[in-house]
């Protein structure tokens, strides 16, 4: 595949002879397959750019090809790029595209992981109440199909909503269930931001030890999966905490 620009870091654009190439037939399958692959890569760097065009070229391939679950899947991952790159208006439209498209097509568990991205989005479009609907939408379908992990990351989210909305006793009640729905699952590295979250809802209500003592094993989680964003976070976080203490 020619043509491709160079960005930063040394990543590859490729977005204009990718999407020619998407649309070639036989090769749309590939293309759909190949972009869902580069978004768990794309969004873990936090190359949020990158993201939204391969979210886009992905849903144009599913799109031409009358791939309407590909194209729902492609729009849940365009919704998250424009997260990511802080752009929640966007972000709701598009999640909102892919949360009818699998109403439509029946598919309850893919349904609720739209809403449950629909919530985190409208959570950041300062649509609190509205993302406290969507995330009990989305932890009601998960119970229903029975994916406790999914179960665990709705219940996450709502608890952020209730924190934002100074319900913190339920926020805390809502983190923990998050933070054990994960370890029982062996998710390490959810179960520490779940911890995180917690973190701060019990640092918003007084419960600065316990915020610190949850801080220090989030952290210890993120430094062991190189994951220096949110190691940044908790640090800054720690240093609130013990400021505060003091």
């Amino acid at each position: 595949m020619g043509g491709c620009a160079g960005s930063a870091g040394g990543r590859a654009v490729c977005a204009g002879p990718a999407a020619g190439w998407a649309r070639e037939e036989g090769f749309t399958d590939a293309a759909v397959r190949l972009a869902e692959c580069l978004a768990v890569y794309l969004h873990w760097r936090r190359y949020f750019d990158d993201f939204i065009t391969v979210a886009g070229v992905a849903r144009e391939a599913a799109r031409h090809a009358g791939d309407r679950v590909s194209e729902a899947g492609a729009w849940n991952n365009l919704g998250i790029a424009l997260r990511g790159a802080g752009r929640p208006a966007e972000a709701i439209k598009a999640h909102t595209h892919g949360r009818d498209l699998h109403h439509a097509l029946g598919n309850s568990h893919r349904e609720a992981v739209a809403w449950n991205n629909l919530g985190f989005a409208l959570r950041e479009a300062d649509r609190a109440e509205e993302a406290i609907e969507a995330h009990i939408r989305a932890r009601n379908l998960y119970q229903a199909v029975g994916d406790h992990h999914g179960e665990a990351g709705a219940w996450n989210n709502l608890g952020a909503d209730l924190a934002e909305t100074g319900h913190r006793a339920e926020a805390i009640e809502a983190l923990t269930r998050a933070r054990d729905l994960y370890q029982a699952a062996g998710d390490r590295h959810s179960e520490a931001i779940a911890q995180y979250d917690l973190g701060m809802a019990l640092a918003e209500a007084g419960r600065v030890v316990e915020a610190v003592d949850g801080y220090g094993r989030s952290l210890e989680v993120f430094q062991k999966f190189e994951d220096w964003y949110r190691t940044g976070q908790v640090l800054h976080k720690l240093a609130i905490a013990h400021t505060t203490a003091h």
